[in-house]
């Protein structure tokens, strides 16, 4: 098991290859990737987000909640990638949470996610975003999201 300390050296570089870092570290270190987000430094505590939900376990649903509470855009925005990467019953009330989000940046990763998970509540909130969401980019986004929807 990683410690603290380790894991976050481990994090701390700039080309990280997250599926194999996920398999080699396993649901074993979640306790510490929840304790990494939630620590002030937005660079390692998006990482540890993203790494949490590709880790896929209902541990990592607590993480990437946490994430998606951040006061930083950047760790929402990783916790927004992350719900691809989870199960639909994990990841739909984040999704819907970040789908919300007071960040364009958030918003449109929020989008892309929740376009990838088979939940209808996400395709109406996406089908909502594209007629009126406060961004024309994002209304546009998510106008494209939505061809590849199922119907409604």
């Amino acid at each position: 098991m990683a410690t603290l300390d380790q894991l976050r050296r481990e994090l701390d570089k700039d080309e990280l290859d997250y599926p194999a870092l996920s398999k080699r570290l396993g649901s074993k270190v979640l306790p510490q990737l929840e304790t990494l987000v939630a620590e002030d430094e937005p660079r390692i505590a998006s990482k540890a987000a993203y790494l949490a939900g590709l880790i896929g376990t209902a541990k990592s649903k607590q993480v990437v909640a946490l994430a998606a509470n951040s006061r930083h855009d950047v760790v929402r925005v990783s916790a927004a990638a992350a719900l691809a990467a989870m199960p639909p019953a994990q990841a739909t009330g984040i999704a819907e949470q970040l789908l919300s989000d007071p960040d364009i940046g958030v918003r449109a990763r929020a989008a892309k996610a929740a376009a990838t998970i088979d939940a209808p509540i996400l395709a109406k909130r996406i089908r909502s975003m594209a007629k009126s969401d406060s961004e024309p980019a994002l209304r546009e986004l998510a106008t494209e999201l939505t061809k590849g929807l199922p119907p409604s």
